[in-house]
């Protein structure tokens, strides 16, 4: 998969609403600008104003600013979705090389509505300066390691809403602006989810090839550098540092041995917790027994093969799942219970069956 991201690097973005992605691309330069600009003469206002200097009349607007802004009303570049929308599909077979891979990408960008979802729903969804919103803040933290503060995407969001009002993407059609929502979700949300589950798992080469990848996003969406983007959301309070996992994960033992036990099943999930992204997991119900090379578990058991990185089952209510083992626990893939992909790290709605008990 990590060819396949590399991509972004050197081929444009290609999906269904073509039109709609040259409007946005040709129009965001000159809207960031205007934004930048204000923000700018924004953060000079409140410097004036904490020294005790003279304050130029320019800083009027501001004056009601606080450190808790209110969010603006997002009716302006609000949107009624269309249905059957392919965009985020024609942009996952972009990016894939194997049909396994444009799988695998469809699914992981798709976390980038659920992301939205979590923290902006009944805000800023179904708006175009809200997913806007979204694609700076995912950039700042897979750029800067940091979560920023609510009051700077408040103010983000308040300029892009006010500038968008007035440029072309205001007066595209439904069908456009849903495709360009589903984009910048999805674009937001790949790289994202990727960088938190890096961090998450201490693997230094997951959260580099997340900042590739969100830079490779920003110049073909925005035509921007990251630094850019991240400028944006640069003031406004200070941001919270993304924490890493505090160890890494053991090791499981080689062969067959030291499966013996009952395992408890959950169901992992990236999550916003109210102050950053995080991986969390969430109980299903699911649970099996092994003892020696057997199974058992509610709906009926079955028989067991190891390795030293894979657990395959045979028969009863798992016949044809095969796990990776990390640790005391064995790890199944999310719609894709027969590919362990060993190695590779717990990612969102991937299985965790932990051992309970030897």
């Amino acid at each position: 998969m990590v060819a396949a991201f590399a991509l972004l690097l050197i081929a444009p973005v290609a999906y269904a609403q073509r039109s709609s992605y040259e409007m946005m691309r040709d129009n965001n330069r000159m809207i960031f600008n205007r934004i930048n600009g204000d923000m700018t003469l924004r953060n000079m206002c409140e410097d004036w104003k904490r020294k005790g200097e003279k304050v130029p009349a320019e800083c009027a607007k501001y004056a009601s600013s606080s450190t808790q802004s209110k969010p603006a009303s997002p009716t302006a570049t609000r949107f009624t979705p269309v249905a059957g929308d392919d965009s985020v599909k024609n942009f996952a077979d972009s990016l894939g090389n194997t049909p396994e891979e444009r799988q695998q990408i469809l699914q992981l960008a798709g976390a980038g509505k659920e992301l939205f979802a979590q923290k902006y729903k009944g805000r800023w969804d179904n708006t175009i300066a809200g997913a806007m919103t979204f694609f700076i803040v995912a950039s700042y933290i897979v750029g800067t390691d940091e979560q920023p503060s609510a009051d700077a995407e408040n103010r983000l969001f308040d300029s892009l809403n006010a500038t968008l009002a007035q440029s072309e993407i205001a007066r595209a059609s439904n069908a456009e602006k849903t495709a360009l929502y589903n984009v910048l979700l999805a674009s937001a949300g790949l790289p994202l989810v990727f960088y938190v589950d890096g961090k998450q798992n201490n693997n230094a080469g997951q959260v580099e090839q997340a900042k590739v990848m969100a830079a490779g996003f920003g110049r073909k969406l925005f035509n921007m550098e990251m630094h850019e983007l991240t400028g944006m959301l640069g003031t406004g309070g200070v941001g919270t540092p993304v924490a890493a996992a505090p160890a890494a994960r053991s090791t499981a033992p080689g062969g067959g041995a030291g499966l013996d036990g009952r395992y408890d099943c959950q169901v992992a999930a990236l999550q916003f917790d109210g102050v950053s992204y995080v991986t969390q997991y969430r109980p299903t119900g699911m649970w099996f027994t092994i003892k020696g090379g057997n199974y058992s578990a509610q709906s009926g058991g079955g028989t067991i093969q190891a390795s030293a990185d894979v657990v395959s089952f045979r028969g009863g209510a798992y016949a044809g799942w095969r796990g990776a083992r990390r640790g005391d626990a064995i790890v199944f893939r999310k719609d894709d219970q027969t590919n362990p992909r060993a190695g590779e790290s717990i990612k969102s709605g991937d299985f965790r069956c932990g051992r309970r008990s030897g």
